[in-house]
């Protein structure tokens, strides 16, 4: 059944959804109380293991997304982020590159499927199928897979963008704010992983960084600045305070922090806001990323405190 729903239903059942998310107190229930089911240690059942629990967890978006035509495309972007990575898992193996990463299910809106990966396919035959989809585009590049991968990246969020166009005005600033300060996120732990991992020089970041802002412009650069702002103050606190110095690790932590609890601190500002719909769709995505860390660390024999210390919570405020 589509289209059931109007726009106060949809927000309402978003309030509702919201309340159910996992708080800092769930988690150190959960890490120090590993399911009974989870014994295992194999590759096999760990990979299940986890494309069970982002069926559970995506679930709720399959509904909502069938619910309002207005917001349907905004819906679809969202799961198609997930569909990305399996393109990416896809391309690799066609690469011949090992991989134990999970296939994300997006139900009926899928393009592509999970037997794929039984099917041995080239780049070329991967480029075929997904042609006349929205996938094509950032296919075509012929130059590597290096490439493929970063056009990928960059679609994650030009489906995002699109999906704002038929939006008020108002509605879609809302809107773009949320996708403006997650790409200045991004910007900035790409930006530490190049030079802490890679040793990458400055000016090559700063090329790679204007090839994910060329469809935002000046407004992404803004968010950049004031993040980093942000992250530098609460260092320089760390060393006046005698803390260790930062690592690569905590830097990212910190960042998907700031972002996260943002978010979470804004959920409430406007009941019929889009910002409302953005809001929860991120912060179930955090939700999906701590509960793949949860599983990780159980699969790797982490303790609750190492895993904990990996968790994102998104409390309300």
């Amino acid at each position: 059944m589509q289209n059931y729903a109007d726009q106060d239903y949809l927000h309402a059942r978003i309030y509702a959804l919201r309340s159910r998310l996992f708080s800092s107190r769930d988690y150190a229930l959960m890490v120090r109380q590993p399911p009974d089911t989870f014994k295992s240690t194999g590759d096999l059942d760990w990979i299940e293991a986890r494309e069970a629990l982002f069926r559970e967890q995506i679930k709720p978006v399959f509904k909502l997304a069938d619910a309002y035509e207005e917001y349907g495309p905004i819906f679809l972007a969202y799961l198609r982020q997930y569909e990305i990575q399996n393109a990416m898992v896809l391309l690799a193996r066609a690469a011949g590159l090992a991989n134990t990463e999970h296939w994300y299910d997006i139900g009926p809106f899928a393009i592509l499927k999970k037997e794929m990966l039984r099917q041995n396919l080239s780049v070329g035959d991967i480029r075929l199928l997904a042609a006349n989809t929205y996938l094509a585009e950032a296919l075509r590049d012929e130059s590597g897979l290096p490439h493929l991968e970063i056009h990928l990246d960059i679609s994650r969020f030009t489906n995002l963008y699109s999906a704002s166009d038929f939006l008020s005005d108002g509605a879609r600033k809302d809107f773009q704010e949320v996708l403006l300060r997650r790409v200045a996120m991004l910007t900035v732990i790409w930006s530490y992983r190049l030079r802490e991992y890679c040793h990458v020089g400055d000016e090559m970041i700063r090329l790679s960084s204007e090839k994910l802002h060329a469809v935002w412009g000046v407004d992404v650069k803004r968010y950049v600045r004031l993040l980093k702002e942000a992250l530098n103050q609460d260092v320089e606190k760390s060393r006046k305070s005698g803390a260790e110095e930062p690592s690569p690790v905590d830097i990212e932590l910190y960042l998907e922090k700031h972002y996260y609890q943002w978010l979470s601190s804004r959920f409430h500002r406007d009941f019929h806001s889009i910002f409302t719909v953005m809001a929860y769709l991120w912060l179930l995505y955090c939700q999906i990323r701590n509960m793949m860390r949860v599983l990780d660390g159980w699969h790797f024999g982490l303790s609750a405190e190492a895993i904990l210390h990996t968790i994102i919570c998104t409390e309300q405020n």
